[in-house]
């Protein structure tokens, strides 16, 4: 019997590695590793692909093209005809979108063979560029991993430190068509280098809405309750005294070892309420200003109305571009369903003409080692 057993099991490795031989060898495919769209002067569609090379003679390890087409689909003809095997798409890190594409209305359409695609990776992050794709594809990090890779772990650091979003094809399908939040994507530049510049807003449907730089991008998450393994905050304590403070001798640094923020909603006089408080224990890692200049007590208080003047701030931008990136709409629907349902097709204006007070409760677990 065990004979019989072995002698199956034979046959059936023989039959799977014999089936391998049908497959292209490596050399003969081109895996995209970036995908990119953007608009040129004349807002013709451009494409562009950054495909590893396999080949022994070859100087580079990447290659770069771009190419106009209709859509994503029909540009895959158009690598094919540049590339030397057949262009896979299962491998792509990065999708990047330029800031031209966000612009228009109804660009989200033009993804729809990437979710049709089973072999497109659903983690494909998917990132905003201020200014050309094209600065980026063609950009060279020089000693750093290739550009995929860097610019995924990029995004990726930023995101363990609470200051960008992942910001996947799956999560960017569940946002655009989920009425209680709006979509939130990473931005980069690229200037001098490739940096994270901080996060886009878009409206529902995807079309861009706002930018918020670095610091704004860890408030957002913060409010979201989307607090990973580090937060450091630098903030003003008091005013400027003389305006050539060039050492900033008002600033101080702190990281939050724990941030928890609960939201409350309400509905009265046709008008939705929500009370966002947020509460921190910090420790303190910097401090320009001389140590007698506050109390300890009174230092607390400053940081508390900083932090809450900082959120406020962010809350009425959010409010004055009608997005809801935090996801208020998801407490009013799930606490004021009928109420909920009857603005949930314009959310963002219902959210502009709501009442939302944040308040700040910061707790000092230490204040450095250096007294």
């Amino acid at each position: 019997m065990k004979r019989w057993v072995l002698a199956l099991v034979s046959i059936l490795l023989v039959f799977l590695l014999s089936s391998c031989g049908g497959k292209a060898p490596l050399e003969d495919l081109t895996l995209a590793l970036i995908l990119g769209v953007d608009l040129d002067d004349n807002n013709n569609l451009t494409f562009y692909e950054l495909d590893p090379v396999f080949s022994k003679g070859a100087k580079k390890g990447l290659e770069a093209y771009g190419v106009k087409a209709k859509t994503i689909r029909d540009s895959r003809r158009v690598f094919d005809g540049l590339t030397m095997g057949e262009v896979m798409a299962g491998k792509i890190q990065v999708l990047l979108v330029g800031e031209r594409v966000l612009e228009q209305a109804g660009w989200f359409s033009i993804l729809d063979t990437v979710y049709r695609n089973p072999n497109f990776s659903m983690n494909t992050r998917v990132v905003a560029v201020k200014g050309t794709v094209s600065d980026v594809v063609f950009y060279n990090p020089g000693e750093k991993p290739d550009l995929s890779l860097y610019i995924k772990a990029m995004i990726d650091k930023s995101y363990d430190r609470t200051r960008a979003v992942k910001g996947t094809l799956q999560e960017l399908h569940r946002e655009v068509y989920e009425k209680g939040i709006t979509p939130a994507i990473s931005e980069v530049k690229k200037e001098k280098k490739l940096e994270l510049s901080g996060m886009t807003l878009l409206y529902n449907k995807g079309k861009y809405a706002a930018s918020l730089d670095v610091p704004e991008s860890t408030l957002l998450l913060v409010l979201k309750n989307e607090k990973r393994h580090e937060v450091t905050m630098s903030i003003p304590i008091f005013p400027i005294e003389k305006e050539d403070n060039i050492f900033h001798k008002n600033v101080m640094s702190f990281q939050a070892s724990k941030v928890k923020t609960k939201i409350k909603t309400g509905y009265k006089n046709n008008t939705f309420h929500f009370d966002v408080k947020v509460k921190m224990n910090v420790n303190i890692v910097e401090r320009i200003f001389p140590e007698d200049k506050v109390k300890k007590a009174e230092l607390v208080k400053l940081m508390e109305k900083e932090l809450q003047k900082q959120f406020t701030d962010l809350i009425k931008k959010i409010q004055k571009k009608k997005v809801d990136p935090i996801g208020f709409g998801l407490y009013a629907r799930a606490y004021h369903y009928e109420q909920f349902k009857k603005v949930d097709n314009d959310w963002g204006k219902a959210l502009a003409e709501s009442k939302i007070n944040v308040s700040v409760n910061v707790k000092v677990n230490a204040y450095g080692a250096v007294k």
